[in-house]
């Protein structure tokens, strides 16, 4: 078993939300003030990718980091939905930036700067073995990124780390490492919040995935019941002895895979969701039908300019966090 990695962390902030959850996370009222917004962010893109967006000026600004030590490190997003792309760039920047690296802004999380970069390449594009060499380009040139401005880290968003690591293009996964860590403070901060005992079983949902794996060796062992769509380990293999009794259900997995267990679970079943983006309003409504309270992991917190669209409120991704004494997860409440 996996020995758990010890950090401090700072006690979970959770934001209970009385909004209503959108049918897509990054769905808004077609207000002026919302139109504004998303041009601004875009405009905000496309002028970094104008001025800032040449090896020479990165080499400027690591040679000050070189003295000054304030950039941690270089992370890579990419969009989980069409409406994410929209949200950072305009279609013609996405057809430019597919497996090319821009940068689209900044971060800071206890004093500490890392520079955000994106593609617009998806899921379905890493998976495919044909774009292995796209892959292998892609991680030099985040390296090469990271040296010239001379920061500690690089960092990927989503299942990048696990891509990258099961095709041996990186050695080391910190954006697991937080992640795991993050999930189980949020675990320990939801059990407290529904009055739930410390042996209450746990039901990992991808608990065969790349950070499912480190999540479950994490855990105590006898309360655990890892479940996966993937390897014929799915439904076939839930826990039904446990039905009618309190149970946390973490959803670690895809982003459409919690609405395919909906009909198996019961009222004394308490959700907690990993998987960005949060669950849509239909999802919300439907464990809302069957009585699931269900809470979203926000990420931990930071300051992003521009901010990350969508479930992000004044946070950042796991993944794109560092560990510190001062990480705080952040959650909050699906109503």
């Amino acid at each position: 078993m996996q020995k758990p990695i010890t950090v401090a962390l700072q006690p979970a902030q959770v934001t209970l939300s009385d909004k209503r959850v959108h049918k897509s996370a990054v769905a808004t009222k077609k207000s002026g003030s919302g139109i504004f917004k998303s041009h601004v962010r875009r405009l905000f893109t496309e002028l970094l990718n104008l001025f800032f967006n040449h090896d020479w000026i990165f080499w400027l600004v690591g040679l000050a980091n070189r003295r000054l030590g304030v950039i941690e490190s270089v992370f890579l997003v990419y969009p989980a939905t069409d409406d994410y792309k929209s949200a950072y760039s305009y279609a013609y920047r996405s057809r430019w930036h597919v497996w090319k690296p821009g940068p689209i802004g900044f971060f800071w999380q206890n004093g500490k700067i890392d520079v955000k970069f994106a593609i617009s390449a998806n899921n379905g594009q890493f998976s495919d073995s044909d774009n292995k060499d796209r892959l292998c380009q892609l991680v030099n040139r985040m390296e090469r990124l990271r040296k010239l401005f001379r920061a500690k880290h690089k960092t990927f968003a989503g299942i990048l780390p696990g891509v990258l690591f099961m095709r041996r293009l990186v050695r080391e996964t910190p954006e697991a490492d937080v992640t795991v860590e993050a999930v189980k403070q949020v675990i320990g901060k939801v059990r407290s919040l529904e009055g739930l005992c410390d042996d209450t079983p746990i039901i990992i949902l991808g608990g065969r995935g790349f950070i499912g794996r480190k999540v479950v060796a994490s855990l105590p062992k006898g309360i655990v019941y890892s479940v996966d769509i993937a390897g014929s380990n799915g439904q076939d293999c839930w826990p039904s002895h446990l039905q009618g009794k309190p149970v946390l259900l973490v959803n670690i997995s895809l982003n459409y895979a919690l609405g395919q267990y909906v009909h198996l679970l019961w009222p004394d079943v308490v959700v907690v969701n990993e998987v960005y983006p949060e669950p849509n309003e239909e999802l919300a409504c439907q464990l809302k039908a069957v009585g699931c309270h269900c809470y979203h992991v926000v990420g931990v917190r930071a300051k992003a300019l521009p901010s990350f669209p969508g479930g992000y409120q004044g946070g950042i991704p796991c993944c794109a966090a560092w560990q510190s004494e001062k990480m705080e997860a952040l959650f909050k409440r699906i109503v």
